[in-house]
């Protein structure tokens, strides 16, 4: 069986519901960084305990570690995030990502550069989004969240209210090459493919780029049919 290992968010965390969905048959195993905000304050005091989740995961017998919380690794930048890896890797001694480099990974894989992102965070954490992403060479038409602050909330956000908030940021985006829902918290597998057939363009969300590449990490068929089409091609380490 294959044993994914997830840093993720709340300190008492849970296995995301989009992985268990997508990969009914994996082991994920998580382990809880403990994020009071998801404020630059709270992501700051939070990343020191990286490598001690990372080496918790190892000694359970995960065989690959991502860091499954996207504004905590791009909040500081890409040099920050590569930092972050780095950690994990050196704590656990296994293949080691970050949520944001998924994102940025599959988003290449398809060819995708101009965004219409939807999140849930607030306008300070949106513009730390921007940064970032336009820093690794994509475009940001339209950039919009749900003025979360609070772990929970983004937890319990509702499929209308991140559909109907990623309808109003694609329409805002002329050109757009891919919907992107960011946010590790927010449940997407039930409302993102619907987005894709509907939009007409391909959606990656956070949560669901971050259960394939945990996936294709710890050495398991990562490639799945029904949630959208970047999820049905292998992920490479």
């Amino acid at each position: 069986m294959t044993r994914a290992g997830l840093v993720v968010p709340p300190l008492k965390g849970r296995v995301p519901p989009d992985a268990a969905l997508m990969y009914p048959g994996t082991a994920f195993l998580v382990e809880g960084i403990g994020v009071s905000a998801m404020t630059a304050a709270g992501y700051a005091e939070a990343e020191g305990r990286l490598s001690d989740c990372a080496r918790a995961l190892a000694e359970r017998g995960a065989q690959g570690v991502l860091l499954f919380g996207t504004s905590l690794s791009f909040f500081r930048g890409p040099a920050f995030n590569a930092g972050l890896e780095a950690r994990m890797a050196a704590a656990s001694g296994l293949p080691s990502m970050t949520l944001t480099s998924a994102l940025c990974r599959a988003l290449r894989g398809l060819g995708a550069r101009r965004l219409a992102v939807a999140t849930a965070y607030d306008d300070a954490v949106n513009a730390m989004f921007a940064a970032y992403f336009e820093g690794e060479g994509f475009g940001i038409g339209a950039i919009e969240g749900l003025a979360l602050t609070s772990l929970s909330d983004a937890e319990t956000a509702s499929e209308d209210a991140v559909a109907t908030l990623s309808r109003r940021v694609v329409a805002a985006t002329p050109g757009a090459e891919a919907l992107v829902i960011s946010c590790a918290g927010l449940t997407t597998a039930g409302v993102a493919p619907r987005l894709e057939a509907e939009l007409g363009l391909p959606v990656v969300s956070s949560a669901m780029a971050g259960a394939w590449a945990a996936q294709g990490l710890a050495g398991g068929v990562a490639a799945v049919k029904g949630f959208g089409q970047v999820y049905e091609r292998e992920f490479t380490r």
